[in-house]
């Protein structure tokens, strides 16, 4: 694992061009209550489709941490529905940041044109600071490409609501015909097509913004 990791990585350093509109990455907004968990969802926009490969490092704001595993690994889902075939490694550094690399061992794209591909797990401690705050990538990204082309992209930001107030979570009727992209916490896609009455019950993430559907 550790001979893939260190391969990857010096792939990721050949070739490098700057990244253009169609490979870039965004995160979804992100809303947590002081003690409590919530994910945070990496997206990728890749019009190309022939992406198989980031490398990213992300910052998270005060008083919001990674969840870790019993084996003190970070907790992170590879949504599968664009990253069969892919792994990801992550681990927390010294300053607090997560870094992670995705990849594919037998060179598949990412799947679709964009959307989310992690969801990362985050805690916000007792005493986080209340109000918005973001979450961020340090640094440059890197993105390959099937051809091994390499690509950079320069930092996002993603906006994270730590609150004490749980009518933060706007409560809405999740009108589907104003928005093609609905996912579920797990980053999987709800089917545009379903009515109101078809959709469980629980937090959607509508328009990148989460949304309370009862």
């Amino acid at each position: 694992m550790k001979k893939t990791f260190s391969l990857l990585l010096a792939i990721l350093f050949c070739n490098i061009a700057q990244a253009d509109d169609n490979n870039t990455l965004y995160l979804y907004d992100t809303i947590v209550m002081p003690g409590e968990t919530s994910s945070l969802v990496l997206c990728i926009r890749n019009t190309a489709n022939n992406l198989t490969c980031l490398e990213a490092e992300i910052q998270l704001p005060e008083g919001l941490s990674v969840v870790m595993d019993e084996d003190d690994n970070p907790v992170s889902t590879l949504l599968r529905n664009r990253t069969a075939g892919h792994e990801v490694l992550t681990n927390v550094l010294d300053n607090g940041n997560l870094k992670l690399l995705i990849s594919s061992i037998d060179n598949k794209s990412i799947k679709g044109f964009d959307g989310p591909i992690l969801s990362l797990h985050v805690h916000a401690s007792k005493t986080a600071p209340i109000g918005d705050c973001f979450a961020e990538t340090v640094g440059e990204t890197l993105l390959v490409s099937s051809q091994a082309e390499t690509y950079y992209c320069t930092g996002i930001l993603g906006n994270v609501l730590i609150t004490d107030d749980p009518t933060n979570i706007a409560s809405s009727s999740l009108d589907i015909d104003q928005s093609k992209e609905i996912y579920d916490l797990s980053g999987r896609r709800i089917n545009s097509t379903l009515s109101n009455v078809h959709l469980k019950s629980g937090i959607l993430i509508k328009g990148g913004r989460k949304e309370l559907h009862k």
